[in-house]
């Protein structure tokens, strides 16, 4: 008897071997686990709709290095009419690379004209704050400096 267990279980693990990784696969926790560790703050940032497509806008924080400093990236998902989603645009906020600062915390609000998000950064070799302001169109191109207020 228990040399028909060995063999059974044996069976189940070979063929369980052989099924090919997508028919064990769970896409979407694969997706979510080859996230980078640098991407350490992902949120969504508002609605957009343009040309007859909808959809959120994705504010993305990536941090590096030491002393820790970030990047910043806007992503435009659509939503499609099966309630599929996907990634159109991606823009990087070059300038908040070249700053080689840490973004402590943002606010973002959506209009019809774009995303608005208000940065908190902190020079992490000063330890001094100060805010950004970012105007996003819906064609990707921005508008990044010292907030005015």
């Amino acid at each position: 008897m228990p040399n028909r267990v060995l063999v059974a279980t044996a069976l189940l693990a070979g063929l369980a071997a052989a099924l090919p990784a997508a028919a064990r696969a769970d896409a979407l926790a694969d997706a979510v686990g080859a996230i980078e560790a640098s991407v350490q703050d992902v949120r969504i940032a508002g609605n957009w709709e343009q040309d007859g497509r909808k959809g959120v806008f994705r504010v993305v924080v990536a941090r590096a290095g030491l002393p820790q400093t970030a990047r910043l990236f806007v992503q435009w998902i659509a939503t499609g009419v099966d309630g599929s989603e996907a990634l159109v645009r991606s823009v990087e906020i070059a300038e908040m690379q070249a700053l080689k600062l840490d973004i402590a915390d943002f606010v973002a609000e959506s209009d019809p004209d774009g995303l608005t998000v208000f940065v908190e950064v902190v020079d992490p070799k000063a330890d001094t704050d100060q805010s950004y302001e970012l105007f996003v169109e819906h064609d990707g191109s921005y508008r990044f400096g010292p907030a005015s207020n």
